[in-house]
Parts: C-alpha cells; structure tokens; sequence
C-alpha cells in the first residue's frame, strides 16, 4: 500500500514532476516575498512607535499634568 501511495504522490508522468517543480519554487519564493514583508512592516512599526514615544515625551514634558500619577 505504502508504494502504491509513493508512486501516486511521485507520479512517473514528467511533465506532473515539472509542474509540482515550478509549484514548488513558486511557493518558495512567496515564502521570501512574505518575510521581507514582514521585515519591512516591522521596521516600519518601529520607526512609527519611535515617534509615538517621542511625541508623547514632548507632551508630557510640555504638559506636567499628562503625567501619569
């Protein structure tokens, strides 16, 4: 049962072993494309939270009273 399974999934047709290779390194390329994503959405957060913090720093020291008791 275990090799009839194998040589569905492997399949001996080359033209299915070419498509599961263009599949595979489409995927693997989405793959890079999403992390860089997500580096770059993460330093973009950063620098966006910078610049909260900084904000709400010149606030509070402009403003005694928006600091927290």
């Amino acid at each position: 049962m275990a090799k009839a399974l194998l040589g569905y999934a492997t399949g001996t047709d080359p033209r299915d072993l070419h498509r599961l290779h263009v599949d595979n390194r489409a995927l693997r390329q989405r793959v890079v494309d999403l992390e860089d994503l997500v580096l770059r959405l993460q330093q973009e957060n950063d620098a966006l939270a910078a610049v909260a913090s900084a904000s709400v720093d010149e606030a509070v020291a402009r403003d005694s009273s928006l600091t927290r008791a």
